[in-house]
């Protein structure tokens, strides 16, 4: 009999066991051996977020219906894919298939020199630090380009790996001066290593400590954006196209980062996707601050922003039936 009530005592703990260890999520770990690097993503609707929302502002210190000024470009800038703006004199810009900066005018359009650096490749983003260049290739690959004043012969690159690749698809690259880093926003999969598309992140590498931090800076979701426009749609009713194509995207978010700057006076993310030709607004803390369509006849493909120091914006649009253009809106504060 004392045995028999041993035993019973004996199940009743393991049973209790069993109870606690399937009610405490912390009490086992999952590892997922084909992730190089874990980044506490999941893919379901319930990803953890960091970015939030905000009533849209209506103070957009821009009117994107009638740019004060347009340039078409030449030739080989046709496919003008990253755009950055350099001593507010030039604006420097690549494109997508050839290892080259062109140097813009910034009043006249005009192209007044280009700087070979690299091999021919799919580069999608540049950005200055003082009078060092850094471009983006589509693959994740940074190259930091120095000494282009002067004779071609000069030119210095230096190739800097991250540990994003083609699945991420990094177009979109900016200089954060307030925390001296460089930003890469990824058009695909927010995941190293791994496949996402109901997500978009962006990521950044220290310049001081010469190192890519593999932990996203922001992350933003279908779910976040969705949410959005419904709850600003009575104020903004431009938004109401957003909901038929949130439905036909099914699980994947309709926003894809073809290139990220920082304003020079808010400070505030600006990120452009031409899927969807839309601009979106974060503040420091990463709320939505405002979201802007963007006229498809007059961005055929809209793949390059930046700004000036007053804070005039400038965007990039390839050329398709038409040729490339930049069109630039002053900021009205």
């Amino acid at each position: 009999m004392v045995s028999l009530y041993r035993t019973f005592l004996g199940l009743q703990l393991l049973l209790l066991l069993l109870i606690t260890s399937c009610s405490n999520p912390n009490s086992a770990t999952n590892v997922r051996t084909n992730q190089p690097i874990a980044l506490h993503i999941n893919t379901s609707p319930s990803i953890a977020d960091t970015v939030t929302m905000m009533p849209p502002d209506s103070e957009f210190p821009y009117r994107l219906d009638a740019p004060n000024e347009k340039f078409k470009l030449s030739k080989e800038l046709k496919e003008i894919s990253g755009l950055t703006c350099y001593k507010d004199k030039w604006l420097a810009a690549v494109q997508d298939e050839k290892g080259a900066i062109y140097l813009i005018n910034m009043n006249t359009g005009d192209t007044e020199d280009v700087i070979e650096f690299s091999a021919d490749g799919d580069y999608e983003g540049i950005t200055c630090v003082k009078e060092t260049f850094y471009t983006l290739r589509a693959d994740g690959v940074l190259f930091q380009i120095k000494h282009w004043k002067g004779k071609q012969k000069n030119v210095k690159t230096k190739v800097i790996d991250t540990n994003l690749g083609e699945r991420n698809d990094t177009e979109g690259l900016t200089f954060d001066s307030l925390k001296n880093q460089l930003l890469i926003a990824c058009k695909a999969s927010p995941i190293i290593g791994g496949k996402e598309s109901g997500v978009r992140a962006a990521y950044a590498y220290d310049l001081k400590e010469k190192k890519f931090k593999v932990e996203p800076i922001f992350l933003l979701s279908r779910k976040t954006f969705k949410k959005y426009i419904k709850e600003n749609i009575k104020k903004n009713p431009s938004y109401k196209p957003y909901l038929k194509e949130i439905k036909q995207a099914k699980k994947e978010l309709l926003f894809e980062p073809s290139a990220i700057a920082i304003h020079p006076v808010s400070n505030h993310y600006y990120l452009l996707s031409s899927a969807g030709n839309s601009l979106i607004v974060l503040d420091r803390s990463f709320n939505i601050k405002h979201l802007e369509r963007l006229d498809a006849k007059r961005f055929e493909q809209p793949e390059g922003l930046t700004f000036n120091s007053k804070g005039d914006l400038f965007i990039s649009s390839e050329g398709q039936k038409k040729k490339a253009r930049i069109y630039k809106f002053d900021y009205l504060p």
